[in-house]
């Protein structure tokens, strides 16, 4: 299963996501069909709960208040289809106007071929972190992306087991080496990672190392092919995630997400590298007892960057009505705006503005609020910073390297290979 493909099931920490469920409108008109320009601006989503669908609506509804004369309307597709036509949409010639979705390279690649409207006038110029506002940023400075929300990654345990225990969040990375032997000395399994339908998992232990070890510059020009995976600091990180191994539970190649998480639950695997995702289908007593700690600190001379996966909007660089699809694009980057989105779908995701408050505000929220401000940069995920393909070459070679590591150095150059095939090199 692919990575969106399977956070198209499952949503932030404890809810049910606005991207799981079915489609329940019409897809826009294909290339060539004749159908002439609606006048009504169309937003096109991917967020199909109940939840997702009523908070995209409440959006358009309150932005039509102050807009009455660019009737928007919604479009919302299953995630899969909608992932799958989103290139398309934008070549279209009469596209949708308004889309839904992430930051990261794969927006940055449609502003590379011209397919995304200028959204600088809507960008705010209070609100907004540095890194976000990078993040919504293309080569030329532009803005074109606005981003409305996000959540973390970390490494999550239970505290009442880390109690059992009588264990302690780790700091460094020695400390957590540490902590992994003290763990399998008491017989308990220290790492969940399932891989039987997520070997996509792997590619946050290969982010986080890589951006510990050798810094988010480094890490962005690896994804962009300006860097080989044949480097010495690419074998770095592999030689640093060794040390891991013997402390990852034995059985998780073959176990499935939701096996691993119910390991991890049952306090079986101590630990579990995840975004707040791992939460979606725990039970109401083991939410509250959850807890995460951030990735270790490999170098300490190295800028600490962190995994939060913005999402938000794109506009179409083909609308024929580029001042309402502006004017929407402003108001949803607006604290009102976000909040109206986050408590209309139940969502537990954080507001990617400053300035807006979460709905629902807990201690572990808090903690992970804190943890990507404090950060020195922010990078999305392997393949929001890349793209599949990319993600597959990594999934490969890394599944590969749990079996066999003594094979680094033949990996690492079927790795480069896989990955400039990817990138059509």
């Amino acid at each position: 299963m692919s990575r969106r493909g399977f956070l198209a099931g499952v949503g932030a920490f404890g809810v049910a996501s606005a991207l799981a469920g079915c489609a329940t409108s019409t897809p826009s008109p294909a290339a060539g069909s004749g159908t002439k320009k609606s006048a009504a601006l169309q937003l096109k989503s991917r967020e199909t709960s109940d939840g997702g669908r009523k908070a995209m609506q409440a959006l358009l509804d309150e932005f039509a208040k102050a807009n009455p004369q660019y009737k928007p309307t919604l479009n919302t597709m299953e995630p899969a289809a909608f992932q799958q036509q989103i290139r398309a949409d934008l070549t279209l010639a009469t596209p949708p106007d308004m889309l839904t979705w992430f930051a990261g390279e794969i927006a940055s690649n449609f502003a590379k071929q011209g397919l995304l409207l200028d959204a600088t006038s809507a960008f705010p110029a209070d609100g907004y972190s540095k890194q976000f506002a990078d993040l919504s940023t293309d080569a030329g400075g532009k803005k074109i992306f606005v981003p409305t929300n996000y959540y973390w990654w970390g490494m999550f345990y239970r505290t009442s087991q880390f109690e059992k225990w009588d264990v302690s969040e780790p700091k460094t990375w020695d400390e957590f080496i540490a902590l992994c032997k003290t763990l399998k000395g008491k017989g308990v399994s220290p790492i969940a990672l399932p891989l039987a339908d997520s070997a996509w998992l792997t590619a946050s232990w290969f982010d986080y190392l890589n951006l510990r070890i050798n810094g988010a510059t480094f890490h962005r020009a690896l994804l962009a092919g300006q860097e080989s995976y044949t480097d010495p600091r690419v074998a770095k990180v592999l030689d640093t995630w060794r040390e891991v191994l013997p402390y990852l539970d034995p059985d998780g190649k073959g176990l499935a997400f939701q096996e691993g998480s119910a390991k991890w639950q049952q306090g079986k695997d101590a630990m579990f590298l995840a975004g707040t995702f791992l939460g979606d289908a725990t039970p109401a007593d083991v939410k509250a007892d959850v807890n995460f700690f951030q990735f270790p600190i490999i170098d300490a001379n190295v800028p600490v960057a962190e995994e939060a996966p913005l999402d938000g909007f794109i506009a179409s660089a083909r609308t024929a009505n580029p001042e309402g699809a502006l004017a929407f694009m402003k108001y949803v980057a607006t604290p009102q705006a976000q909040e109206l989105y986050l408590k209309t779908s139940g969502s537990t995701l954080i507001p990617a503005n400053s300035n807006a408050k979460s709905p629902v505000s807990t201690p572990l929220l808090e903690k992970g609020r804190a943890m990507v401000a404090s950060a020195a940069d922010v990078t999305q995920f392997f393949n929001r910073d890349s793209n599949d393909d990319q993600l597959n070459a990594l999934t490969t070679a890394l599944v590969r390297f749990i079996d066999k590591p003594d094979e680094a150095g033949d990996i690492l150059k079927k790795w480069q290979d896989d990955s400039a095939k990817a990138r059509g090199n």
